[in-house]
Parts: C-alpha cells; sequence; structure tokens
C-alpha cells in the first residue's frame, strides 16, 4: 500500500498557519499581562476573569479586565504594577479597566471601574504624566499621588482626601470640584458635584476600618 504524502508547498502553507497560530497566542499572551498581585485578604474574595469565578488567595495576580467581588464580611489588599497599594472593603466589586506601564514600572494608565463599595488608593508618584482614575455610574474620581477613599453608593458617590488632592467630575453634567488634604464631597446622580467639605477625623476613622487590613 502506497505511503500519501503532502505536497512541500502544502507543508509550507502548515508550517506558516502554525507559526501565525504560535504569534496569536504569544500576543495574547502579553495582553494579559498582571496589573497587580494580592498582599492581603480576610474572608471571600473572588475574581471574574474570561467568564470564569474563582477565589483570590495571597500571591495571585489580577489582570486588565479582571472583575474582583469581595463579599461581606471579606477585605482584600492589591499591590499595582506601578507600587500604588489598593484596600478593597467587604461589599466591594471592582473592574481593572487599564492598568499600563513603562519599562522603569512608572505608571502611564491606570482606570478602575467600582460598581459598588468603597476602596482606599494610595497612589504612587509618577514623574511625568500618567492617569489613575476610578469610575463610578454617577462619575469619576482622578488623581496623580494621593492616598484617598472613592466609594459607590446606588445612584451617588463619595470621596475623602487623606494626602495629596483629587478631582471629581459629574458624568451628567461634565462639572468638576477639586478635593484638597482631609476634605471630602459627595456627588449625585444627574448633578454637579456638591461643593467640598472638611471631613472629621471619625469620618475617616471609619472609612480606614472598612479597608485596613494588615
Amino acid at each position: 500500500m502506497s505511503r500519501i504524502t503532502m505536497p512541500a508547498r502544502l507543508q509550507g502553507c502548515g508550517l506558516a498557519l502554525m507559526m501565525a497560530a504560535l504569534v496569536l497566542l504569544s500576543s495574547r499572551s502579553s495582553m494579559a499581562q498582571s496589573a497587580g498581585t494580592v498582599i492581603g485578604i480576610s474572608g471571600d474574595c473572588f475574581v471574574v476573569s474570561g467568564g470564569s469565578r474563582t477565589a483570590l488567595r495571597l500571591g495571585l495576580a489580577v489582570q486588565v479586565g479582571d472583575i474582583l467581588d469581595v463579599a461581606a464580611p471579606a477585605k482584600l489588599k492589591l499591590r499595582m504594577a506601578d507600587g500604588s497599594i489598593i484596600s478593597v472593603a467587604a461589599g466591594t466589586q471592582m473592574t481593572i479597566r487599564a492598568y499600563a506601564v513603562d519599562g522603569a514600572g512608572q505608571r502611564q494608565d491606570a482606570s478602575l471601574s467600582l460598581g459598588q463599595g468603597l476602596l482606599r488608593a494610595v497612589v504612587a508618584p509618577v514623574t511625568g504624566p500618567a492617569r489613575f482614575e476610578v469610575n463610578t455610574a454617577v462619575g469619576t474620581a482622578a488623581v496623580r499621588s494621593t492616598d484617598w477613599f472613592v466609594e459607590a453608593f446606588p445612584g451617588a458617590m463619595q470621596a475623602g482626601v487623606l494626602t495629596g488632592s483629587i478631582v471629581m467630575t459629574s458624568g451628567a453634567t461634565g462639572a468638576s470640584v477639586t478635593i484638597p488634604e482631609r476634605w471630602g464631597a459627595r456627588l449625585e446622580a444627574m448633578r454637579n458635584p456638591v461643593p467640598p467639605r472638611v471631613w472629621s477625623q471619625a469620618e475617616f476613622d471609619a472609612v480606614i476600618a472598612r479597608t485596613e487590613l494588615p
């Protein structure tokens, strides 16, 4: 019985297709680079990635596109690729929309989406232009190097600043307010942000307690 061999031209096509598939897999792998790492966890915390839901654990990497779900009464702490620290309170759902750094580890573009709940972000300083912002259903808070809190409610958000300053912008009206150190402000759906006010130490202590992990 004679052996059937593939013509050299078809063999070459097959090799080219295989190489193209390897390049595609490599590009997908590079796009799924780590945005940060879990450095603290208490209780049940989960990540939804690629349609699957798995439990988070210490040392696990989180990636752009991941949805982080922190159950009540759990807490979660992340060290991001630029050195920023994000502490997530119980009952929070957060999506990592973007997190890009340069070759030196300097942040270039970071965007988080807060569906509900509270987070504290200690944002690492950068030497050049860079974005770090948190989006909610009603508006956006943008910072540079700041220690601050942002909380999303149904139809509202609020933010308080320990050090530095942030800019809060209404998604409906485009109006913005700058919130300085030790102040806070609130934004209701379809409205301008309310004028900032000084936060009491008790208000800061309350959000610190909700996000603090050893």
